[in-house]
């Protein structure tokens, strides 16, 4: 069995403005998010001025493709030991806890994530 993968905000996005990634999001696995990357995900198509019915569609296909985990305390005071320990950017800490508080492996583009444990790194 395969881990279960928590995917970062960067590879939804890239699903979604150049279709890659097709073989994680369509593996048929289950796949995680963060709340927090909801909010990501949805800031940067509405930056790219994504069609609002287009922006409905990917936010309502990411819900129901994935389990969506609730940022809480322990999660939130988790990630602040990751962000000093690791020099973390608060929203990738918050996801990086996400995951480890629920031995989940993250997956990512974001290169703060390199060396971290179960982070896995996608670069092209």
């Amino acid at each position: 069995m395969t881990d279960t993968k928590l995917l970062d905000s960067s590879i939804w996005i890239d699903y979604f403005s150049k279709e890659y990634h097709q073989e994680i999001i369509n593996s048929g696995e289950i796949l995680i998010i963060s709340s927090l990357s909801l909010f990501e995900i949805k800031k940067k198509f509405i930056k790219d001025s994504v069609d609002v019915n287009k922006l409905h569609k990917i936010m309502e296909f990411i819900k129901k493709r994935s389990l969506i985990i609730p940022v809480d305390s322990k999660i939130a005071e988790k990630a602040v030991e990751f962000s000093v320990k690791n020099k973390m950017h608060m929203a990738d800490s918050i996801i990086y806890a996400s995951a480890i508080l629920n031995n989940y492996t993250v997956i990512t583009l974001d290169n703060h994530f390199e060396g971290l444990d179960k982070a896995i790194v996608i670069k092209f």
